[in-house]
């Protein structure tokens, strides 16, 4: 057992701090002296932690000192047995995991519910993609995840298949049942990622769901600045077992991550996962806490509802209740409305869906933050009922678009893989003509960044619909070249 009281890179970077060398090397602000007057103001005391690769301070490509004890220390916290930082995100990550794992024309199952970095991990390996059946619940609006039954079926279809990604837990906190679908993948000899991006906290508190690595999942991407405390951009993969090719993975993730690596990125991870040791339990416990709280004040506002456990038991097998839902549908309002409203009050939330918001409670809440949210919601709630909110929030709400509208994607139709489909010749033509024809781009809408059709997917009749209630509902799309979607890019015929 290691000694989790330790930061040794953190301490590395400290001890090389008070040597005091005279730097001639990058970064060009030489440990602060000439940066910019108002980054010194915004970063002055940590600007001498900026520092270029030092071959004192290890090098996140091929670490193997303090960096790499680092890594060693988090992959230990949580049972893995090994662990990567990355700088470039969970992006990086699940595009690492997919490359390290499958190549040109080899197969992969994956959920519609992705994020679109697994289909830019498709395009970069040149992988084929096959999509399982996930389930999705209409009062809600929000994707459930895979069952096993569907997992099973899906790989019983595709024995050609060398991995399975599965999303874990998903934006909304819901979590397939990972311990059986990891057994039955392994049973047929298929490798399991896991994009855990929304669950480094989960191991921490007895009342949350297992974690990815403890159900036995191979290769596991968490993005830890999302639900712990490193820096945004920071995350780190975990691995275990015989079955991934270690170093395969280690050659993927030196690709795609910087070959300048923040060091104050890098030690913020060392620090997020030395806070995790000394004090997940209770800060994650407290988190849980404050979310019971929360949806139990939310209940006693009119017009209010929050999505439980209870409500979707039947169909899911883990929730994550620091994801609260908030919805105002009996207030008449939808989401994109209510968010508008909530933003006035001074919150700001994570996503906007049909009648509802979704908010994240994490280590980082206190029971002000939380009080400050339930205030701003009764607000709401007061304008509506009281008849008192603007002409402008009531032109907003469109109950026959909206009645169309929902979180349920399109049903993909591969026709080229994302590779191909990404290199090959393409043409813009007007939305209203590319019915069946095979898209050039992948359009999503953030959050949660999931794409509604994907580079060398057909573009079904659904997939105009849910573009047009989109465009009705007030969305912007995310990796379109025409923001307006009048236009969109298709592979010539």
């Amino acid at each position: 057992m290691s000694n989790q009281e330790k930061m040794p890179f953190v301490e590395a970077l400290e001890s090389y701090k008070k040597q005091h060398f005279v730097p001639f090397h990058t970064p060009g602000h030489k440990i602060g002296v000439e940066a910019p007057q108002l980054l010194k103001d915004w970063m002055g005391a940590a600007l001498p932690y900026d520092l270029g690769v030092m071959y004192a301070l290890d090098d996140l490509h091929e670490p193997e000192g303090s960096l790499k004890e680092a890594q060693d220390l988090t992959a230990e916290l949580y049972g893995a047995d090994d662990c990567w930082f990355s700088i470039n995100g969970t992006t990086a990550l699940i595009e690492a995991m997919i490359m390290g794992t499958v190549g040109p024309d080899e197969t992969i199952i994956i959920p519609r519910e992705a994020h679109r970095s697994v289909i830019s991990g498709l395009v970069l390996s040149g992988a084929k993609p096959v999509y399982m059946d996930c389930q999705f619940d209409d009062r809600w609006g929000i994707p459930l995840g895979v069952s096993v039954e569907d997992a099973i079926k899906t790989m019983d279809a595709h024995p050609e298949a060398k991995a399975i990604l599965l999303v874990y837990p998903n934006y909304y906190g819901v979590g397939v049942d990972i311990v059986n679908i990891v057994q039955e993948a392994h049973k047929r000899g298929l490798i399991v990622l896991v994009d855990e991006a929304h669950g480094p906290h989960l191991p921490f508190a007895e009342a949350l769901p297992i974690g990815a690595i403890e159900a036995g999942a191979d290769l596991v991407a968490q993005s830890t600045h999302k639900s712990v405390g490193s820096l945004t951009q920071t995350s780190w993969l975990l691995g275990q077992g015989e079955r991934i090719n270690k170093r395969r993975i280690i050659q993927m993730h030196q690709m795609l991550q910087s070959t300048s690596p923040n060091y104050i990125f890098l030690a913020s991870l060392d620090m997020a996962r030395h806070q995790l040791a000394m004090a997940g339990k209770e800060l994650v416990s407290r988190t849980v806490e404050l979310s019971l709280y929360l949806r139990n004040e939310l209940h006693k506002i009119p017009g209010i509802t929050t999505m439980e456990y209870s409500d979707i038991q039947n169909q899911v097998v883990n929730y994550d209740c620091t994801k609260v839902v908030i919805d105002a549908k009996e207030l008449g309002l939808t989401g994109v409305v209510f968010e508008r409203m909530l933003r006035e009050n001074h919150i700001e939330v994570e996503l906007v869906q049909a009648n509802h918001v979704l908010v994240l409670i994490t280590i980082g809440d206190t029971k002000d933050s939380v009080d400050a949210l339930i205030k701003a919601v009764r607000s709401v709630s007061d304008e509506v009922l009281n008849g008192s909110y603007t002409t402008d929030h009531t032109l907003e709400v469109n109950f026959d678009v909206l009645s169309k509208d929902s979180a349920l994607l399109p049903e993909p139709v591969v026709r080229v893989t994302p590779r191909n489909a990404m290199y090959a010749h393409r043409e813009q033509v007007p939305l209203s003509e590319a019915l069946h024809r095979i898209v050039g781009e992948t359009i999503a809408y953030y959050p949660p960044g999931i794409p509604c059709v994907a580079v060398g997917e057909e573009i079904s009749a659904s997939v105009l619909q849910y573009i047009e209630n989109r465009k009705a509902l007030g969305y912007v799309p995310n990796g379109a070249d025409d923001m307006t979607l009048e236009t969109i890019w298709v592979l010539q015929e």
